[in-house]
């Protein structure tokens, strides 16, 4: 079991790892399927397909990615948006982008700060 700062910190971490490796390369496959698609409007229907399969290869890179990097570092479940009450969502597929504590365990994963 890690203490509240063990699990800020491995959290904060493996938030990092997440956005190097899942958010930028995302964005670039966006912009390059983007690209392709302007560049094989309105005639060249195989360019539009392959800029179709990067914009969506993109966002299984996202969802896979996510599963493997945004996860509580105490549960290793992954961080969840949650309902008013505090109990996780049930949505199919989500991630709480600035959580404070895990929906699940309740461990620590962002500094609480009193302003």
């Amino acid at each position: 079991m890690q203490s509240g700062t063990e699990s800020v910190a491995e959290f904060k971490r493996r938030k990092r790892t997440f956005m190097l490796r899942g958010i930028l390369p995302v964005c670039v496959f966006v912009l390059l399927g983007c690209t392709v698609m302007v560049w094989g409007l309105p005639d060249n229907k195989p360019v539009v397909l392959a800029a179709n399969l990067f914009i969506f290869m993109a966002g299984v890179w996202f969802v896979i990615l996510a599963k493997r990097y945004y996860r509580c570092p105490v549960c290793e479940k992954v961080v969840v948006p949650t309902k008013d009450d505090g109990t996780p969502s049930e949505i199919s597929f989500g991630i709480a982008y600035k959580p404070k504590v895990c929906p699940y365990c309740g461990a620590a994963l962002s500094e609480q700060r009193d302003y």
